[in-house]
């Protein structure tokens, strides 16, 4: 079988810029091992001269696209001709087109090839657009979080012509072989591997790491993160902005930053064991979770922000979720488990396990080779007792207020939306209309 694989942002082999392109390093090793012929297309570069590969498949940088994400198609309309030419090109060679991230309004180029999109966040116009409008023969999505969200967004009849699957992120086993971890010390080291994006939180790392160093339990507290690289970052977002403030008073208790450059996807394992603690402390709504999985893969704990698909995360020993700008929170969940090696060992072991690299590539075969294979999905979501209404998956109830993704904290619902011990939804009559005008709540009939 042969599939091309279409990526709308730049590829460069070895470098990758965020979770998505080190999956998708992922999907074509995984695929080649199985004996399936790929070729792989980005954007076309005018300053590169050398070839990058992934494994054996050399990237092709030969579509006519900006080369920045978001808006990649922004670009002259004859270019756009040339890049319909080029996809009927390439759609002649292949028996299956994957599209990473999607994006692609371009359809009728694809002929009657079967199409299998891989989504990777609700975030950018690229990704909405693809799971509003285009149809695939199957839609991948890395998490249930991510499918509830497509469910309780759009109407029943729109989710039901689509044929979605989860296909959770792998952890490779190949970054965890002969690790050796930082042993704990007069010294706190936490890590921030994290692309600049600001809603990453790199920021609130610094306020976190400002509040450890007050403790004075260390003698010195070092953040690590990566140096902001203008020559590979693509994406339109991402930016250096640093609070001035902050940055000085962590410095003057005892605070050191470092950034590292660009690492390989191949050696964060190292990056990952040379810390006491990760931190994953943005806004940004996560569509899996890849840090701190990984970060835990390789003994180090992980505190994340209770935000997105991180919630997913919650009943893993080893991860710690604390309420979005809840600076103290992180501080006093990280003194817990950083000595914790039972909860870490814990953790670890189940996530080799559920996320392993065989599993996901199973999966992936299966689909490629039967994308017209449908699932049925069983959606379990926090219900009212009378089962008329529903949380919305990008809310949650945090300390007796609702935290809604992508409007922030919800005040008006202190201690009127509540979650009772045995998992149902109450809700006070008097916030129900607020409720479902900010959809927060979803009616259960909405669709009937």
């Amino acid at each position: 079988m042969k599939v091309a694989c279409l990526s709308m942002a730049p590829l460069y082999g070895e470098f990758v810029l965020g979770g998505s392109q080190k999956v998708l390093n992922d999907i074509i090793l995984g695929l080649r091992k199985n004996n399936i012929e790929m070729r792989v297309f980005s954007p076309k570069e005018s300053n590169i001269t050398k070839d990058s590969y992934i494994g054996d498949v050399k990237i092709e940088k030969s579509l006519h696209l900006s080369g920045s994400f978001p808006s990649p198609f922004e670009i002259p309309l004859y270019e756009i001709q040339d890049l319909s030419n080029k996809l009927l090109e390439i759609t002649d060679w292949a028996d299956r087109i994957y599209l990473h991230g999607d994006g692609w309004f371009l359809r009728d180029e694809f002929s009657n090839k079967m199409i299998i999109s891989g989504i990777h966040d609700l975030v950018y116009q690229e990704s909405l657009s693809s799971v509003f409008s285009f149809l695939s023969n199957n839609t991948i999505v890395p998490s249930n979080y991510l499918l509830e969200t497509i469910h309780s967004s759009i109407d029943n009849k729109k989710f039901s012509s689509n044929n979605f699957s989860v296909i959770p992120n792998s952890i490779s086993l190949d970054t965890n072989k002969n690790i050796k971890n930082k042993e704990l010390d007069e010294n706190l080291v936490i890590l921030f591997p994290h692309r600049p994006d600001p809603r990453k939180g790199f920021n609130k790392a610094i306020e976190i790491a400002n509040e450890f160093a007050k403790t004075k339990n260390w003698k010195n507290v070092i953040l690590k993160s990566c140096t902001f690289n203008k020559s590979l970052n693509k994406d339109k977002k991402n930016t250096e902005f640093l609070e001035d403030k902050n940055y000085k008073e962590f410095l003057s208790n005892n605070g050191e930053v470092i950034f590292n450059d660009w690492i390989p996807f191949n050696k964060m394992g190292d990056f990952y064991s040379s810390g006491d603690l990760t931190l994953c402390p943005g806004d940004f709504i996560e569509s899996f979770g890849l840090v701190p999985l990984e970060s835990l893969a390789n003994n180090t704990p992980a505190l994340c922000s209770s935000v997105g698909a991180f919630r997913d995360l919650r009943n893993i020993p080893g991860i710690e979720l604390i309420s979005y700008g809840y600076i103290k929170d992180f501080v006093e969940k990280g003194m817990e488990i950083i000595n914790n090696k039972d909860e870490i060992s814990k953790g670890k072991n189940f996530i080799l396990s559920e996320f392993s690299n065989q599993k996901m590539i199973d999966s992936y075969v299966e689909k490629i080779t039967n994308p017209n294979n449908k699932e049925d999905h069983d959606f379990k979501y926090i219900k009212s007792g009378s089962d008329n209404l529903y949380l919305a998956p990008w809310c949650s109830v945090e300390n007796d207020i609702i935290y809604h993704d992508y409007l922030g904290w919800m005040p008006k619902t202190k201690d009127k939306i509540t979650v009772n011990d045995s998992g149902e939804l109450l809700v006070d009559s008097t916030i129900v209309q607020y409720g479902i005008n900010k959809r927060i709540l979803i009616p259960t009939y909405i669709d009937e």
